[in-house]
């Protein structure tokens, strides 16, 4: 038997390709707005122009509808594949007898400014319901504030930081894109019965934090325990966002020159008649931070 068995370690001859299928070919548009450049893609690789006019003749129903909505003749032109949707554009898949689709490679996709979606009101319903929103991480700043170098310096575990805007009367926050940038007044409001459960509002006011001398604008954020389709992020949306997770953390807002960063995490606590962020572990970096290097 020892005999019979034969073992070839030579794997010489093994060819095995890792590599991953590129991404179906796509058909691109785009189109200038007040609100910044649309995006519409289809199924599929034009060999020449006139192929790429006859692709964008199969949208016209979506055409006409988005000029409706936009309130301007868009026009839009075909371009070469651009770089992935940008933090600042949300997508919708197309379906013109409003069936699901296949988002991973849809018959019509399109690319939004998130912009548009909050200055604009609500589409036609015709339109709405041809519409699939993607789904997107939210984030929400349940406070903004201004604090100051040394105020910062004293963070530490078991201590905590009080959250001004949850001691008014109607405590609201803002909710965006987990990759937009913190900028002042970036987001969609939302009403804060308590930390977890946050209603999206269509108008209504956004706690920003005050301007105030060399102050660090920071915020303390938490965030939705599931993806949300992108429409919820848009102007004229009202409901709930589902359900928040337990988990919070106090940021330092993006500046001109550097990024936004993680200070400090922990839980939402009561804190007489408001809340507060009970402080469980800080960031290696928050003291340098703090002290503003």
């Amino acid at each position: 038997m020892e005999g019979d068995l034969h073992i070839d370690h030579d794997t010489t001859l093994v060819d095995v390709d890792y590599a991953l299928d590129p991404p179906p070919a796509r058909t691109w548009f785009e189109a200038p707005s007040a609100f910044g450049p649309l995006r519409l893609s289809l199924a599929g690789a034009p060999r020449h122009a006139a192929d790429a006019a006859i692709a964008l003749a199969r949208c016209e129903p979506l055409l006409d509808s988005l000029d409706a909505w936009v309130g301007e003749a868009l026009g839009w032109r075909w371009i070469d594949e651009p770089e992935p949707t940008p933090a600042t554009h949300a997508c919708a898949c197309w379906s013109p007898d409003g069936a699901a689709t296949d988002a991973d490679d849809p018959a019509f996709r399109l690319e939004l400014p998130r912009a548009a979606l909050r200055a604009l009101p609500a589409p036609a319903d015709a339109l709405a319901a041809q519409l699939h929103w993607l789904p997107v991480a939210v984030v929400l700043a349940v406070a903004q504030l201004r604090v100051d170098a040394d105020e910062l310096a004293l963070l530490e575990p078991g201590g905590a930081v009080v959250l001004p805007d949850s001691l008014q009367p109607a405590w609201h926050g803002l909710a965006r894109a987990l990759d937009e940038p913190a900028n002042p007044g970036c987001g969609v409001p939302v009403a804060l019965a308590c930390p977890d459960h946050a209603r999206r509002l269509k108008a209504g006011p956004a706690n920003g934090a005050p301007a105030d001398g060399d102050s660090i604008r920071c915020e303390v954020r938490v965030a939705p325990r599931h993806p949300v389709p992108g429409d919820r992020l848009a102007g004229w949306f009202e409901g709930d966002l589902g359900e928040i997770g337990p988990r919070a953390s106090l940021w330092r807002c993006a500046t001109a020159r550097e990024p936004a960063r993680p200070l400090a995490g922990g839980r939402l606590m009561p804190w007489g008649d408001g809340w507060a962020l009970a402080l469980e572990t800080l960031c290696e970096h928050a003291p340098m931070v703090a002290a503003g290097t």
